[in-house]
Parts: structure tokens; sequence; C-alpha cells
């Protein structure tokens, strides 16, 4: 059985949270009984769209932006495959944890605006047999798009029952403010991610 073959460049356009909004995340789980602080995430994004190919004619920069996320159509989830229910096998004290905003977030309209303006740019000669990238199917990566926001990484020990803090999130945070998009490309060199030239 062959190694699988690791990609070495790729596309990322960013929604970044704001300053306020991630300081007030960032106070909530420091509150929290038996979450480790230093497993709080940082430079708190959501990701709009990803690839692993070139897309010619793509402008790469970053725009302020304004999109406000309704914290009542958010749901707490374990990131991994299947992390939306309870799973036995996936301890969300052990995994990454955040929250997905749900279709029926007053946020995904223009989430999905912003996506569509970027996938535009694959074409048959970009992606190959690919199947293209659609409102929520990806062309590269987890097949299904899931707009969502890592706030623990890793170790963090959270509960394994979401559902108590998700309510408590939910009360205490109304609403999340996103107020940059940024598009960027980087390459791997030596085991290590660069910005594209």
């Amino acid at each position: 059985m062959t190694a699988r073959k690791r990609h070495t460049y790729e596309v990322n356009a960013l929604l970044y949270m704001s300053y306020e909004s991630e300081e007030l995340i960032r106070t909530f789980f420091a509150t929290q009984p038996g979450i480790q602080r230093n497993r709080i995430s940082t430079d708190l994004h959501l990701t709009v769209y990803h690839a692993r190919r070139r897309l010619p004619g793509l402008r790469e920069g970053s725009w302020p932006t304004d999109i406000t996320i309704d914290t009542s159509e958010t749901r707490f989830m374990v990131l991994a495959p299947g992390g939306e229910n309870p799973r036995h096998h996936l301890e969300p004290g052990k995994r990454s944890v955040g929250i997905r905003i749900t279709k029926r977030n007053q946020a995904i309209e223009e989430i999905q605006r912003l996506r569509s303006s970027v996938y535009r740019y694959e074409t048959s000669r970009v992606i190959g047999s690919r199947t293209p990238s659609s409102a929520w199917k990806n062309c590269f990566g987890s097949r299904n798009y899931q707009p969502h926001i890592t706030m623990l990484r890793p170790g963090s020990r959270i509960q394994r029952d979401l559902t108590t803090i998700g309510k408590a999130f939910r009360s205490e945070i109304g609403e999340i403010h996103l107020d940059l998009f940024r598009i960027a490309s980087r390459v791997r060199h030596g085991g290590v991610w660069i910005k594209s030239p």
C-alpha cells in the first residue's frame, strides 16, 4: 500500500471574528469549570472555502465585512466526522470543539454569497474529474460543507455532554460578529507552510 500523497499548495477563504466577539468567547470559556484555559483557540475564524489547487484569476486580499451570527442558530459539536451528534468514540475533551452554524442562521446567505464568489473559479482544467464545489458540497477535503468555528483545541477537558454548555453559551452570547474576509494561498516547503509568493 502506497503512502498517501500530502498536498503542497492550498487556497483558503476565511471570515475572521471581531476582536470584541473573540474576547467575549474567551471570557465565557475561561469561566467554565474544568476547561483548560490554554486550550481556548485564538484567531477565531470560519472557513468559507478551501482548495488544494491554484485557482487562476482568483484575487487574493482582505476586505472588511459585517456579518452577524445569531447564536440561537448554532450548535456545539466535536470537530470530527459525525461530530454533530454524541458518539461514544468521540470524547470532546480530547478533540477540537466548536460551533456549527445551522442552515437557518441569518448569516448563511452572506456566507454562501462569499463562498460562491470563490468556487466559481474552479474549472475542469483545475479540478480534473473531481465534482465541483457547490453551496453544500466541497471539491476538496471534507465532502460536505459545514460552516463552523473552532473554539477549543484538543485537551480542553470539556464535558462529554455538550448540550449544557451549548445552552449556557447561547444564553450568555447572543451574537457573534465577523468583520474581515480574507483570501490567501500558501505552499508547503520542507514540511512548513509559508505564504505563497
